[in-house]
């Protein structure tokens, strides 16, 4: 063998070892976005529903949704 292709070996399996790592980083990251977007979309039901300084059904039902979707987007992240 070579320089050149143990140089390469070496590289292709770096390559291999932090391709593995990015994706990993990459997924979380994916995750805290879609946490991060359903903790807003709860707080804008909300500010939306209390706006009129009244709740209806239809609106607790709304909000209790949004913080279901924003729970399972933190088990996600967490793993659970």
């Amino acid at each position: 063998m070579d320089v050149g292709t143990i140089i390469s070996l070496v590289f292709g399996v770096l390559t291999i070892v932090f391709g593995g790592f990015w994706l990993k980083g990459k997924n979380k990251l994916v995750q805290i976005k879609n946490l991060i977007k359903e903790g807003a979309d709860v707080v804008l039901v909300a500010v939306e529903a209390v706006g009129d300084d009244k709740l209806t059904t239809e609106e607790i039902a709304a909000i209790k949704k949004e913080a279901q979707e924003a729970v399972a987007a933190f088990k996600a992240l967490i793993g659970r």
